[in-house]
C-alpha cells in the first residue's frame, strides 16, 4: 500500500476492514449483466449470479452460503485459520450487482455496490467493490475482492486464498488510517516542512 494520497474520510476504509476477515476468453455466461438489486436475482446469470448469492448470504448472515460461494482454496485456507470474509448480518444493508468483465476464459471481475446505515451517524453510506471470481467445476466462485480505499490510489486487492496476506494488509490499513487521521487533526508548526503532494 502506498502512503501517498489523501484520506478523504470516506466509508471505504471502514467497509473494507469490516469485509476483510470479519471475526478476527470469456465463456458464454460471463457476458455483461444488467445492474440488479437484491430483489432481482432471477435476472442474473454466470459470475453476476454467483456474486448475488455471495452478497445475499453475507447480508442475511448465512455463513454457510457465503462459504459455499468461495473457491475451494479460499474455503480451505479460511476454514483452517478460523476466519470468515463476511461482515456481520445486517437487515439494513442493500446491494447492487453491476458490470461483469472477463479477465480470461475462467476469470471474471464483477462490480457491486454495498449500501448500509452508519450506526454512529445514521446516514446511508455506499462502497463500491469488485469481486474476483474463478470458474471451478463449471461454477463461478469468489476468490477475492478489490476496493479503492484512498481516493486517487490504486485499489487494494484482498486475496481470499491467502489469509496471511489479508491479515497483513488489514493491519497495514488500520495503521495507515490511524496515521492519516492523526496527520489531518494535528496542524503543522509554522516552520515545519509540509509533506509533498502527489
Amino acid at each position: 500500500m502506498r502512503h501517498a494520497g489523501r484520506f478523504t474520510g470516506s466509508v471505504a476504509p471502514i467497509v473494507l476492514l469490516t469485509w476483510s476477515l470479519a471475526g478476527c476468453g470469456p465463456s458464454g455466461d460471463s457476458d455483461p449483466a444488467p445492474a440488479a438489486n437484491a430483489g432481482a436475482a432471477g435476472e442474473l446469470t454466470g459470475p453476476a449470479a454467483s456474486v448475488y448469492v455471495f452478497l445475499e448470504g453475507a447480508r442475511s448472515g448465512d455463513d454457510a452460503k457465503v462459504a459455499s460461494m468461495l473457491t475451494a482454496v479460499a474455503r480451505k485456507e479460511l476454514a483452517e485459520k478460523g476466519l470468515s470474509v463476511a461482515p456481520p448480518r445486517s437487515d439494513t444493508a442493500r446491494f447492487v450487482v453491476g458490470e461483469v468483465r472477463a479477465a480470461g476464459p475462467e476469470i471474471a471481475h464483477v462490480a457491486s455496490r454495498w449500501t448500509d446505515l452508519n450506526p454512529q451517524s445514521g446516514q446511508t453510506q455506499a462502497s463500491d467493490m469488485t469481486w474476483v471470481l474463478r470458474k471451478e467445476d463449471g461454477q463461478w466462485r469468489v476468490g477475492g475482492m478489490a476496493m479503492t480505499v484512498f481516493e486517487g490510489e490504486p485499489p487494494l486487492l484482498l486475496d481470499f486464498e491467502n489469509p496471511e496476506d489479508m491479515l497483513r494488509q488489514r493491519a497495514m490499513l488500520k495503521a495507515e488510517i490511524a496515521r492519516r487521521r492523526q496527520a489531518a487533526s494535528v496542524p503543522a508548526a509554522p516552520n515545519e516542512p509540509q509533506p509533498l503532494q502527489r
